[in-house]
């Protein structure tokens, strides 16, 4: 009597999960140790494809250096998200407490991944692919929260804090647009690292 024939081998979920980890690519295992170095809190997050808009391998953050944390949680490429947490690290935190004697407790996004162009445009924004951020508020530990909006003379220490952060910001991100750039940024800071000719940026 023949033996039955052999079935096809089988790859168990954890097993394929393992090898998917060991494909990524050095610069983004790189990227994702640096993270947790700075003490980032993240998961790794599905491939995002729709039509032009993707990001290969994504990261979801919930929670920033300092122990500050990002509401809601956003999906970011791992540069993205390397850049924002530097950011927070090397400026933010300071920059609070310099300026209003605060300490920052977390960050509300109104906009990480979303597949769009850019405003008015056919163009795909760099939420297109998971390569910005926009920061709609700070909050910090007594609950009282710093909107980003236009401030007026009454409002010095939040005006200069508010503009202490778009000169920080700029280096760091490619692109940084805010209250007074345009209608469409009136109420958030536009954070990204479009790439352009020689590594510049544009800052308004």
């Amino acid at each position: 009597m023949q033996p039955p024939p052999a079935k096809p081998a089988t790859i168990e979920p954890e097993a394929e999960k393992t090898s998917v980890i060991r494909t990524l690519p050095e610069s983004e295992r790189l990227c994702r140790e640096r993270l947790k170095k700075l003490g980032v809190g993240f998961t790794a997050a599905d491939a995002l494809r729709d039509g032009g808009c993707r990001a290969d391998h994504p990261v979801e953050v919930g929670l920033l250096p300092g122990g500050v944390e990002l509401r809601p949680a956003a999906t970011l490429s791992c540069p993205m998200a390397l850049a924002t947490a530097k950011f927070v690290d090397n400026a933010l935190i300071r920059a609070v407490r310099d300026e209003l004697g605060q300490e920052l407790a977390a960050i509300n996004q109104a906009s990480a991944y979303v597949c769009r162009p850019r405003n008015g445009t056919q163009k795909l924004s760099e939420h297109a692919f998971a390569n910005a951020l926009d920061v709609s508020a700070l909050i910090f530990k007594d609950e009282t929260r710093f909107d980003i909006r236009a401030y007026g003379k009454k409002e010095a220490k939040e005006a200069s804090l508010l503009q202490r952060i778009r000169t920080a910001a700029c280096g760091p991100f490619k692109s940084v647009l805010g209250p007074g750039s345009d209608a469409d940024h009136s109420d958030h800071l536009h954070l990204d690292l479009a790439q352009r000719r020689n590594g510049s940026t544009f800052c308004q």
